[in-house]
Order: C-alpha cells, then structure tokens, then sequence
C-alpha cells in the first residue's frame, strides 16, 4: 500500500472538479420545473430558482465547496470575480475570521499517536488515543469523501475527474483502506463515483445500514476483524456523533472497538471551522502529511472566498430573499449546517425549522429559492406538491 505521507506534490486545482457534472444537475433540475405540465400548480407558482444537491456533500467534507458552488450558480449565475487567490483571502480580515478560522480536535503526542477531541450527543465532547491508521470502516460519506479528496491532492489530480479515477495510486489506496462501512448499495443508488470506481464490493463488509445509530454491535466487530486482518496498522471507525444520543447505541458502537483493538472517531460537525477540523483530523490518523491537508482545507477556503465576495456584491443593499431546503420526508432541514450554508449564501434560512411547512404557508412565505436532495426519490411534480 502507498504511504501518502511521501506525498507533497502541490495541488492548485482540487476543488475544481465536476463543475460540468454540476451544471448539468442544475440544468436537469431547472428545466423539469419550467417544463413540466403543472407549471401553475403547487409550488411552481412560486417561480423559485431550484437545486437538487447532494446530501453527503452538505456537511464537513471537502465535498461541500461542490454544493456550494453549484447553488451559488444555481441561483445567481457566474461568479463576479474569479480570480482571486489564497493570499486575497487571508488579507480580508472579515472574511478569513468568521469562515477560515478553526480550533484542532487532534494534537500529535511524543509517541506519534493522536489525542483526538471526539463528539456524541449522548456524551458530548471526550479525548480518545488514536495511533496512525491504515485501515477504516466508514459509516458516512463525508468521511469517505474527505479521505477521497486527500489521496487526490496526494496525487495532484482532480477529484471526480476520470484522472482520479484511472490514477492506480487513488484506486490503490481506497481499494485497501476503506474496509467496510454503509451498505454499497447506497454508492450504486446515488453513484458515489469514487467508491464505485475505486473500491471493490467483493471485498467490501457491508453492514447493512446507512447510520451509525442502527449499526449491529456483531456485525461491526466482524466488519473490524476483517479491516485488521487487511491492514498492517490500526482499525478505526468514522461515524456521526450526532445519532449516538443513548448511551446503548454509545455503547453497541465503541464495544465491539474495544473488543478488536480498534480505534474510534465519532464527530459531530456545523460549522466551516469544523470542516478544517475533520479534515485535519481525518488526514493525520489516515497519515497524510501537514502539506497534503493544508492544501485541501486552502482550496476550500479559495472558493469559499470567491463565492463569499460574489454573494456580498450581488446582494449589498438587500433584503435576504427566504430560501426553503426540503428533506426526502416533506418536512423542512434543520441543520445547523444547512442554515450555515443559506446564510453564506445571502439567504434568508428562517424557514429552516424541521417542521412540515404546507402548500399555502409556502406560498405566502414565498420563498424565492428551494432545494431538494439528490436522496429525494419523489418525482418533481411531487415536490412541487401539484396535487394541492
């Protein structure tokens, strides 16, 4: 297997990838609504300008500049000014304090291991000794995409790019690392491209589930036996914080660890600043380099400000517009995240609440904007609620 921590190789273009695969999403989307045979129906009289983003890329993952980037366009069209670089950010105090700023959850010990601050609902923060790992089971695509943006940056190619996924060293590295996670079946569903393309499902534990919460202890000490037995250093465990509200599930998921000399990492993410934190995290237990991290979380930073300083010159003087962000349930998102996302984006994320929000309460709200998920299976028109 590969060592990423020989590789240093600068990477100026990471974040860029797919921007095409995007428009065409946005495309798709846009023309459904304008074409459909209900466009006085339902929701359509609103006129809102709509996305369909992906919910994994909508948390703290590298992935999240893509979604970002897509609704900015989706809604306001081409940047203003593209070319600003890394340095012009730093020099914005304004921008650089609020959105660039992070506190590290890992610091290294003398011995080379990690102590990582993890974080569950049920128990909130607490420090666990983590060593370097080779090995992961990944319950959750914000940790395999981080991982699939790192090993690219190692490589200098673009993520979702057919460079990536041709590249042996990409292929190698999540082929053999990521172990066993989420049911595969997810990946073929919504085409997560880098783990179809990359990671192999004959040798995949698959545990049968999509959330930390519902994980069987048994199956996931299986799955951690096998990770073992593949790697030649350490096991551990990526999963959401935030689902471990009891201390049972607390339990059914750091005992099988435990019980396999495994390690754990559970966090909990709502704010940009986490997002550095979790890729820094993520990148020194898998043993990427300091230069490989830092180049991700700076390309993230480079785009975030190219959007930031569009949004504040397109919407100097005004009044936010109200946005609506519906999940697969009908009912409105209520993600710290999400409305992190909205606000950035000069939006108005009131009516980000979690409650169901009705036909005729939306019209009057009007809402200008409204996004979807990629997971949402319900047709357009059923979105649009045209049967009411």
């Amino acid at each position: 297997m590969i060592n990423p921590k020989v590789m240093n190789i600068p990477n100026k273009k990471i974040i860029v990838a797919a921007i095409a695969t995007v428009l065409i999403i946005c495309a798709v989307g846009t023309a459904i609504v304008l074409s459909s045979d209900n466009s006085e129906k339902g929701l359509y009289q609103l006129d809102a300008k709509v996305s369909i983003v992906n919910m994994g890329q909508c948390s703290a993952t590298p992935g999240v500049i893509m979604a970002i980037d897509q609704m900015y366009t989706d809604y306001y069209g081409e940047p203003v000014n593209d070319n600003l670089t890394i340095d012009d950010a730093k020099a914005d105090s304004a921008f650089w304090n609020e959105y660039c700023v992070w506190s590290p959850m890992i610091t290294e010990k003398s011995d080379g291991t990690f102590n990582v601050t993890i974080n569950t609902a049920v128990n909130g923060n607490e420090v666990v000794n983590i060593p370097v790992c080779d090995t992961a089971v990944i319950m959750g695509t914000m940790y395999s995409e981080t991982l699939y943006f790192l090993i690219c940056a190692a490589n200098n190619v673009e993520p979702y790019s057919a460079e990536s996924f041709a590249n042996e060293n990409v292929k190698n590295y999540l082929n053999s690392t990521i172990t066993g996670g989420m049911q595969y079946s997810y990946y073929e569903q919504y085409d997560v491209e880098y783990m179809l393309k990359c990671v192999n499902s004959s040798g995949y534990f698959d545990l049968g589930t999509n959330s930390t919460s519902t994980v069987d202890s048994e199956k996931l000490t299986q799955a951690l036996q096998s990770a073992n037995s593949r790697g030649n250093d350490g096991t551990v465990y990526f999963g959401s914080g935030r689902v471990i509200n009891t201390s049972d599930i607390y339990n059914s998921s750091t005992g099988p660890c435990i019980k396999t000399g495994s390690y754990y990492a559970f966090f909990s993410p709502s704010t940009f600043s986490d997002i550095y934190s979790s890729i820094e995290c993520m990148g020194l237990i898998m043993g990427f380099s300091h230069y490989v991290i830092n180049e991700v979380i700076e390309n993230i930073q480079l785009n975030l400000y190219k959007v930031y300083c569009s949004v504040q010159e397109l919407t100097a003087g005004k009044t936010p517009e109200k946005a609506y962000w519906e999940t697969y349930a009908g009912k409105a998102v209520n993600t710290t995240m999400a409305k992190n996302i909205l606000d950035f984006l000069g939006f108005d994320s009131s009516l980000l609440d979690g409650a169901e929000h009705d036909t005729e309460s939306l019209l009057k709200d009007n809402p200008s904007y409204l996004i979807f998920f990629t997971n949402d299976t319900r047709s357009m028109d059923e979105k649009m609620r045209t049967n009411t």
